[in-house]
């Protein structure tokens, strides 16, 4: 190994987040917990820097005042590979396979350049399939540690095919930490690779004052469901609307559904299908403003989360926490992570994936229980306040960087609820 790096005092890590998307201006609502956890982490990062793919000739710049270097890969045309949709729905395209060659290629050399450049010393890899390439040569050319972080898409990939597993495993035994977003993600990581993941989840702010009182009376008002995220086949909203019209066979509500995806047209098709055109809201993408509104009106936050065609499914569910920081009750499917977010009975309830029955009972029985309602909203703010407060998350990952930084082994404490 050539360190090329050896001046480089380690009290005060220079770190790059290795991302394929990341938000592409200030209004852009790409991987939001991604941009706010290093927001939360730059103060004690000064020369914190973000390396994300190109998209459409998009050139370098800066999100939040952190610099933001892209990478191209293809002609602005093309280059449309990352960003909008998740890994697993755009794979299944042609040119996603032909665009993955250039991709991979012009990613290497180019983040290699960079931590040459910028003196890195170290690299926090999102996806690390296939992004752990990427971090090879800075690994054994520039002696930089490297941090992989696993969210679930790539262990869905590696349950499928034994070269993916492979080669996933080996960038993984090339890591000086593995991560997890999950207790779940963690389990699968052992599973698939016989390696240990520190668990460091994604978090939100939590609001310590109770939400004022609605103006109305809970005789008056039409309950409001909420659901917020990506519109793609793991979100389960089909699930949702199929579940919808039982609920309505029982009393009044509403239902918001925010966020784009590939899936948005196809769900509002059904939407009519179904009637619920007159109860069904396809926001789109909101302002922050506006979603935090949305939280605090909302009678229920429901996620109806499924494994999708490749096996994939909620790695955490941080929306799930943003709603509960509100003092939401919640309902969702006991998939993925999000049973660390969703303890059944006691921070929301929890039914079977893909069940349309379960879901419309799990709505109608807390819609019908004020007690019930209040006490999980309360005991849910609580558990997110312990375990998913933002600067609780942010000060776990600066502390992973400074053991990482000073030669100390990777943790395996679990940081969520056994």
């Amino acid at each position: 190994m050539i360190n090329l790096l050896f001046d480089q005092p380690l009290d005060r890590p220079r770190v790059a987040v290795v991302t394929s998307t990341y938000a592409r201006s200030q209004d852009d609502h790409q991987v939001p917990w991604m941009r706010e956890m290093t927001r939360r982490t730059a103060p004690g990062l000064p020369d914190l820097e973000i390396f994300a793919a190109g998209f459409r000739g998009l050139k370098s710049h800066q999100i939040d005042g952190i610099p933001v270097r892209r990478f191209r890969y293809a002609p602005a045309r093309w280059e449309a590979l990352t960003h909008d949709e998740g890994a697993p729905s755009k794979s299944r395209s042609l040119s996603y396979k032909l665009l993955t060659i250039p991709y991979l290629l012009c990613g290497m050399l180019s983040i290699f350049y960079w931590c040459i450049v910028n003196r890195t010393t170290v690299l926090h890899v999102h996806w690390p399939f296939p992004h752990g390439l990427w971090a090879l040569l800075p690994k054994w050319f520039l002696g930089i540690k490297v941090v992989s972080m696993c969210h679930g898409a790539e262990l869905a990939l590696a349950r499928k095919s034994k070269p993916i597993r492979w080669a996933l495993t080996f960038f993984l035994k090339q890591s000086d930490a593995i991560r997890a977003n999950s207790s779940h993600t963690a389990a699968e990581i052992k599973r698939l690779t016989g390696l240990d993941a520190e668990i460091i989840p994604y978090g939100a702010t939590i609001q310590e004052t109770p939400a004022p009182p609605a103006a109305t009376t809970a005789e008056e008002k039409v309950p409001l469901l909420l659901f917020c995220g990506r519109l793609i086949q793991r979100k389960g909203i089909d699930v949702l609307l199929h579940a919808l019209p039982q609920v309505l066979a029982k009393r009044e509500v509403r239902l918001v559904i925010t966020g784009e995806g590939d899936r948005k047209a196809e769900w509002q098709a059904l939407s009519t299908e179904l009637g619920l055109d007159d109860k069904v809201e396809f926001a789109g993408f909101v302002s922050n403003e506006r979603l935090g509104s949305l939280y605090q009106e909302c009678d229920l936050y429901v996620h109806p989360a499924i494994h999708d065609d490749q096996g994939d499914t909620e790695g955490l569910g941080v929306v799930l926490i943003e709603a509960l920081a509100c003092r939401k009750p919640v309902v969702a499917s006991a998939v993925g992570g999000i049973v660390d977010v969703i303890i059944d009975g006691e921070t929301g309830l929890l039914v079977p994936e893909k069940d349309p029955k379960a879901l419309s009972k799990a709505i109608l029985t807390v819609l019908a229980d004020q007690d019930l309602s209040g006490k999980l909203g309360e005991q849910g703010h609580d558990h997110a306040r312990r375990f998913f407060d933002w600067d609780r998350c942010a000060q776990l990952t600066l502390q992973s960087y400074h053991d990482l930084s000073h030669n100390e082994p990777a943790a395996t404490r679990h940081t969520l609820p056994a």
